[in-house]
């Protein structure tokens, strides 16, 4: 009878383990965790600054001997470029150390850049030598240098990587200054436009417009395939242009008049009325992923502020003020994994 009671339990403990053994166990995985910064490049400090979009809160990698012009986050490859125009170089700084990986040697005057949305390519506008320096981002190295034959400045990639479009300046103030387009794939000038004097680009994908604003006073809108004029309007001192996430207003600074202008991107024309900003030399914009937050830098051999705005349909509101590095210059927003 012992024996028998002994065999049932060893019987039962077998079927036990046996059961357990074969249990699918499901481990739930730790939630993610995001940061979203706003990057501001310090042309007059030799630093970035790290704001957090959301609590504003600042912190700083100063990049030694350099002079940063405008940043650029590439999702694709989860880093940032920095354009260093005393170094002629491009920085490459990984968002989750802080740190600068490596750096791409360009050409004399780094200004403006941009990557197209795919993370192919990096078009670096170099003003004294007069130059584009395409930078192939799975590479990370030089591919290509463009004779622009001009002055060239602002540069913009379309979003499916087909299109460059580069502003360029004529050293004659009663000529027009211009707008190219390049091919992505062999580099070639595919047209032009005329537009007002010291053009900067953002390219619609959802219209394909190419907005210009012209600091000379005018917004145009572009057909983005063709470069034929689809609007032009007046906007005394408009500089930096940025677009909400839906593409239906194109946030645009006056430069010289400290104001931000609100752009129907339907019409060209503008929403209500334009709105002070919280400190002089408004001169470049981002917009958050959620559309509803704004930074402006303002730039000037002393300046340090970067302002923020409430953005709410189209209606802006002053938000504070933060203190990044001496002249504030180009800035970009970006949201990620912290890994």
């Amino acid at each position: 009878m012992k024996n028998l009671i002994f065999g049932l339990q060893v019987a039962l403990l077998a079927t036990l383990f046996t059961s357990c053994s074969s249990d699918d166990y499901h481990y739930i995985d730790s939630p993610k965790v995001y940061e979203e910064k706003v990057v501001v490049a310090n042309r007059g400090a030799g630093s970035i600054s790290f704001i957090d979009a959301t609590s504003n809160q600042v912190s700083m990698l100063a990049i030694s001997g350099s002079e940063p012009m405008y940043v650029v986050y590439v999702p694709t490859k989860d880093k940032i470029f920095v354009g260093d125009r005393a170094g002629k170089k491009i920085h490459i700084i990984n968002p989750q150390t802080k740190a600068v990986e490596s750096s791409i040697t360009v050409g004399n005057g780094v200004f403006h850049m941009w990557a197209d949305g795919l993370g192919k390519q990096l078009w670096v506008s170099n003003d004294i030598d007069n130059t584009i320096s395409v930078i192939d981002l799975n590479t990370n190295t030089v591919v290509k240098t463009i004779n622009v034959g001009m002055k060239p400045h602002d540069v913009f990639l379309s979003k499916d990587a087909t299109k460059a479009y580069v502003s360029v300046f004529n050293a004659d103030a009663a000529i027009p200054d211009k707008v190219y387009m390049y091919s992505t794939s062999d580099y070639s000038k595919t047209g032009e436009a005329s537009v007002g004097k010291d053009p900067h680009l953002y390219h619609l994908p959802a219209s394909n417009k190419l907005f210009v604003a012209c600091q000379s006073g005018q917004v145009y809108a572009l057909n983005g395939s063709n470069l034929s004029v689809i609007s032009n309007n007046a906007f005394i001192g408009a500089h930096g242009i940025f677009p909400s996430p839906d593409q239906n207003t194109v946030f645009v600074t006056n430069i010289t008049g400290q104001q931000l202008y609100l752009i129907n991107a339907t019409t060209g024309m503008q929403n209500g009325m334009p709105l002070m900003t919280l400190s002089a030399t408004p001169h470049n914009i981002v917009v958050n992923e959620d559309g509803n937050k704004m930074f402006v830098t303002h730039s000037g051999g002393a300046a340090t502020a970067v302002s923020t705005y409430t953005i709410s349909g189209t209606t802006l509101t002053a938000g504070t003020t933060i203190t990044a590095g001496t002249n504030p210059f180009g800035l970009a927003y970006y949201i990620r994994e912290v890994k």
